[in-house]
């Protein structure tokens, strides 16, 4: 009886975090949608996204966004207006290990003291994973 208390726990602990990484999010000063221009039928948004490869992901984001915006369930028609890559600042500062000269490489040991001592280097940092370019998406919903 306890195992099923804690498996149901878990069960909706983990369904609750995969349901908020799909949602779309206002513009937090990295990645979300920010609106341009809306009137009662359609709307141009601006959608920061991660650059990756996965177009229809993407597209489910932006048709989300649209109907978050817009306040209805039906699919809108996409058009893209622009996409223009730039840099992800938040990316930009090696907080562990040892920069050498202007190199992107990053050098660190599991065992080296600091603030983390308790933890491992080397799942810290590729929990702290980010891209290094992010995508703006300019479209309108119709």
């Amino acid at each position: 009886m306890k195992n099923t208390y804690k498996l149901l726990g878990l069960s909706c602990i983990v369904l609750a975090i995969s349901a908020c990484q799909s949602t779309p999010r206002q513009y937090n000063g990295n990645v979300g949608y920010q609106i341009e221009h809306q009137s009662e039928s359609s709307a141009t948004l601006a959608y920061t996204l991660a650059a990756r490869k996965n177009q229809q992901l993407d597209e489910n984001k932006l048709q989300r966004a649209c109907q978050k915006v817009l306040g209805s369930q039906k699919n809108y028609k996409l058009a893209i207006l622009s996409i223009n890559e730039i840099p992800n600042t938040a990316a930009d500062v090696p907080e562990y290990g040892r920069q050498i000269g202007q190199t992107r490489a990053t050098f660190g040991l599991s065992n080296t003291p600091d603030l983390h001592q308790g933890e491992n280097f080397a799942t810290r940092e590729s929990l702290e994973a980010r891209p290094s370019t992010l995508h703006v998406v300019r479209y309108t919903c119709s």
